[in-house]
């Protein structure tokens, strides 16, 4: 199944050099205008996705993904595979190239 598109959430960052792995959250809304909020975890990111600067709390667009089921110990599990991402609100704090006294540390 296709995933692109989808806004959705880090919580937890694992960095392993050559891909990450990460826990996703998204929600569905209800009809009350409510929503159900769940997290996908231990997704993969490779390729393109891998070398994205991604933190805790920033909301990532997957531009190229799917999900994929996964046979563990007799059952079979969803497996989330990003291979293209955009990091569209970061919690990183912003450099705009800019500083002041207080940043050189001498």
């Amino acid at each position: 199944m296709n995933i692109t598109g989808k806004y959705l959430k880090a919580w937890r960052v694992e960095d392993k050099g050559s891909f990450k792995i990460i826990d996703l959250g998204d929600s569905d809304k209800n009809q009350d205008g409510t929503y159900k909020n769940f997290t996908w975890f231990r997704c993969l990111f490779v390729s393109k996705a891998a070398q994205l600067q991604i933190n805790e709390k920033d909301t990532v667009e997957i531009i190229n993904g799917k999900i994929t089921m996964e046979k563990y110990q007799d059952k079979w599990n969803p497996k989330i595979v990003v291979f293209d991402a955009a990091v569209v609100a970061s919690t990183a704090p912003a450099n705009n190239g800019s500083f002041n006294d207080s940043d050189i540390p001498f």
